[in-house]
């Protein structure tokens, strides 16, 4: 019996996309493409996920890879990468429905200490029971660990668990230590749907 229901963060409680994002600081198209690779699919972007680095270490690192007239580019993205995070209020809505039927909402989101300046904008956060922030634990999903920091924590049974991530590499691992779970591609109605075929009721 489902009785956590657990969601990652981005793209799921909030759109976040990193292309457009970019488009919305630099003009070129070419240096757009490599700002997104040297940024968001960078190791040090996996390390501030992770709380090992700072945003001064992060931005140096990246500005090595860089021509000079990129730097300020580097500098800018780290620091307010979050200022384009869009809440969704419909999943908001939907999670307020869940919570309300008595199940216990948790989030399990790979971020960085930024979490906590953006917060309070995430108004379905209000419904949740628990968090692991990955930068908290200096652990990142699909490690099987910060699953397992997850149910320690607030003392959970993986097989009364549901897993929401957009993720294919996450739900994954969450399905492998027991936990029932689904890709989230920004349909609530199919969400409900998922939800209820492991026997959650709406």
């Amino acid at each position: 019996m489902i009785k956590n229901i657990i969601f990652d963060m981005g793209n799921v409680l909030a759109k976040f996309d990193t292309a457009r994002f970019c488009a919305s600081r630099v003009r070129s198209r070419r240096d757009r493409k490599i700002m997104q690779r040297e940024v968001f699919a960078s190791i040090e972007w996996s390390r501030l996920d992770r709380g090992v680095i700072t945003h001064e270490e992060a931005i140096a690192s990246i500005q090595g890879r860089l021509p000079e007239k990129l730097w300020h580019y580097a500098d800018w993205l780290v620091r307010h990468w979050y200022d384009h995070f869009e809440p969704d209020q419909t999943i908001e809505r939907f999670i307020g429905a869940l919570k309300k039927k008595g199940y216990r909402i948790y989030l399990l989101s790979n971020a960085g200490f930024d979490f906590y300046k953006f917060k309070p904008s995430l108004g379905a956060l209000r419904w949740f029971d628990g968090e692991i922030v990955s930068a908290d634990v200096h652990l990142l999903k699909p490690d099987r660990q910060i699953f397992d920091a997850l149910l320690n924590k607030y003392a959970l049974k993986a097989e009364e668990c549901f897993f929401v991530d957009d993720m294919s590499l996450n739900v994954e691992a969450a399905l492998n230590i027991g936990f029932s779970g689904m890709i989230y591609r920004g349909c609530v109605r199919d969400l409900a749907a998922g939800l209820e075929k492991a026997g959650v009721s709406l």
